[in-house]
């Protein structure tokens, strides 16, 4: 192929929600409209992981935002196109600050969880990541693979991972963008784009500032305040036998925040408003990568790439400190393609190579190193599709562990295909879940994991798609951050072991020319088999449905509704956080084919049941924004 409470019970309403899609099955079968009346073919997902196109579907669930989808929602960080996503978890604490990220039940730091033009991104301690520093402007596309078997993207997260790609502009894409509003916030964000001899160069800056936002603290009452600065560029310069692509992304933030304190309600550690506490987050990620045609099947690239993060804290009951993580990863890959027949019907693809991972801790002289030999097949006889991969990791803190995963596709009549696949996964902590001063652990041991994964998909008409599959995984030694409900405390620590089995669905529609909605529901259940508890941060049930709609020929609206069901703070199971349906909504006018005018509210109905214990969450908040080309 080609490269707080609701009035509504919660179980009911997306009952209800999965009704209206089933009930919806005719109109997607005879339904179309006018425009889509001709004959055309099944679209094909279209994969360029920068250095060769791709044989075949990956046989497993797997969404893919490219710039249009990124843009329609107009929201300025990932924190607001992620919460979409099926089996995918958001813990969002107030205004800026980090978030807590799960993916069909195991989170991540430091080992491709996230990971930025294919080089992993450290997360500021277990699985808790800084979204808001990742401005969508600055990025073309965002793939969310679901499952073990990354090998394909680099990822050694066991749940899934979320790949971001910058941005690369032509000329004619340079594009100025301002809004503000709620909590006295401003942004602005400016890119530019240029092709010469040299090559095609692509640069975006911008600037992010909260003068007046909300506490962190849940019972807090200061205003906190943020700040932030990036930059990203990109250059890429193709030649007859290969190509060369570099990139490299820069972001600052400051920001006020709060700190532990003895809350004497409870009885217990808590955060708690802090005048003197104070949060700068520097980030640098870079990657040059070259690939080249040694014959007209063997295609032989090389990825150097190169992370830092460094962190200053200071808190009243926090010694004051920083903290530099740094990662610098080579990744050479070897890719033939073997045509099998005459026709494209049957084909063949061999990748082999070896990818090398060394992270230190710069304040503790901590290190570690990872070398993989990694191996992946993927055959495509007439309507069959397989593929299989396996990796060797040699560790020299964690000793050596081997993992492989097998998938299959099968294509069947009316544009439709099931899937299903099996493996293993294995991930040694990172150093930021180790060494952090505050919620690290140092006796963190490696987590793993084995399972499988069954689904079908579904395309009735070219802009219509439903997909639906079901997973088991069983999980050792799972890294989370736990919670301590006697004290208050907050850690990474392992769980011996954790069971999860879920199902999930993503359905999109276009009705007409003027209106176009989807829905995505996951159900997930997670549980320690060895104490019938469940893990916490992990709801049941989640999820978004939206509609978009042309009111005139310049005005569009979209809305979309996201609710997830209650879930666990603690891994013992005492602190109960509740439910939480939320609203965001889009007005957009069109003033010139390069200008639009839009009006975002986010949470307009003001849930602000938290979703991390402690902290608080953003209320309802309106902004007006101007996007224009130059």
């Amino acid at each position: 192929m080609t490269s707080a409470h609701t009035s509504v019970p919660l179980n009911n309403l997306l009952m209800c929600l999965s009704a209206g899609v089933l009930a919806s099955a005719p109109a997607l079968a005879t339904g179309q409209p006018p425009e889509d009346n001709k004959t055309s073919l099944p679209p094909m997902t279209v994969y360029d992981d920068s250095v060769y196109a791709e044989l075949i579907e990956p046989p497993r669930m797997l969404t893919e935002l490219n710039r249009d989808a990124l843009q329609a929602t107009e929201m300025f960080d990932l924190n607001g196109v992620l919460r979409s996503q099926t089996g995918l978890m958001l813990n969002q604490g107030s205004g800026q600050m980090m978030t807590g990220l799960s993916l069909r039940g195991a989170s991540g730091s430091g080992q491709g969880m996230v990971t930025l033009d294919g080089v992993p991104l450290f997360g500021n301690f277990a699985g808790l990541y800084s979204l808001s520093h990742y401005s969508l402007d600055a990025l073309d596309r965002i793939t969310v693979t679901r499952g073990s078997g990354g090998e394909r993207h680099g990822s050694r997260s066991l749940g899934g991972a979320i790949h971001l790609q910058t941005r690369q502009m032509q000329e004619k894409d340079n594009f100025l963008r301002v809004e503000g509003g709620s909590y006295d916030s401003v942004r602005g964000a400016i890119g530019s784009g240029l092709t010469t001899q040299a090559g095609n160069f692509s640069a975006v800056v911008g600037r992010s500032d909260v003068f007046n936002g909300i506490s962190q603290a849940q019972n807090g009452s200061e205003r906190d305040d943020f700040g932030m600065t990036h930059a990203s560029g990109n250059w890429t310069k193709n030649f007859d036998k290969g190509r060369l692509n570099a990139s490299l992304y820069f972001v600052r933030s400051d920001e006020d925040i709060d700190g532990p304190g003895f809350v004497l309600p409870r009885r217990t550690i808590g955060w708690v408003d802090d005048k003197r506490g104070r949060l700068s987050d520097e980030t640098w990620v870079a990657q040059l990568q070259g690939q080249y045609d040694l014959t007209p099947y063997w295609n032989s690239s090389l990825q150097f790439g190169f992370t830092q993060d460094r962190q200053k804290m200071m808190a009243t009951l926090i010694k004051p400190f920083a903290m530099t993580s740094q990662l610098l990863m080579l990744d050479w890959k070897n890719t033939h393609r073997l045509p099998l027949s005459t026709t494209n019907q049957n084909q063949a693809l061999l990748v082999w190579g070896v990818n090398t991972q060394h992270q230190k801790a710069l304040n503790t002289l901590a290190g570690q190193t990872v070398v993989s030999p990694n191996v992946r097949g993927e055959l495509m006889l007439g309507a069959w599709q397989w593929s299989a991969e396996t990796r060797i990791d040699q560790g020299d803190t964690y000793g050596n562990h081997q993992v492989f995963s097998l998938g299959v596709n099968r294509s069947l009549p009316q544009n439709m295909s099931i899937w299903a696949n099996g493996g293993t996964g294995y991930r040694q902590p990172g150093v930021s879940e180790l060494m952090h001063p505050v919620f690290g652990n140092p006796n963190l041991k490696g987590e793993s994991n084995a399972g499988g994964e069954v689904g079908w998909r579904w395309r009735p008409l070219p802009q219509s798609e439903v997909k639906v599959s079901a997973y088991y995984q069983n999980y050792r030694q799972m890294i989370i951050m736990q919670l301590d409900s006697r004290t208050g405390t907050t850690r990474a620590n392992n769980l011996q072991e954790v069971d999860v089995w879920g199902a999930e669905m993503q359905s999109e529609h276009r009705w007409n020319s003027a209106w176009e909605s989807g829905l995505n529901y996951s159900y997930m259940h997670t549980k320690n088999p060895l104490t019938q508890l469940q893990v916490p941060a992990r709801p049941e049930h989640q999820s978004m449905l939206w509609n978009e709609v042309r009111l005139l020929p310049p005005l569009k609206l979209r809305v979309e509704f996201t609710v997830h069901s209650g879930f666990w703070f603690d891994a013992a199971n005492k602190l109960r956080a509740h439910s939480a349906p939320r609203i965001n909504a889009l007005l957009k006018y069109q003033l010139t084919p390069k200008t639009e005018l839009y009006l975002r509210g986010e949470n307009i109905t003001n849930e602000r049941t938290p979703e991390i214990y402690d902290f608080n969450f953003n209320g309802a908040a309106v902004y007006l924004g101007l996007r224009t080309g130059f």
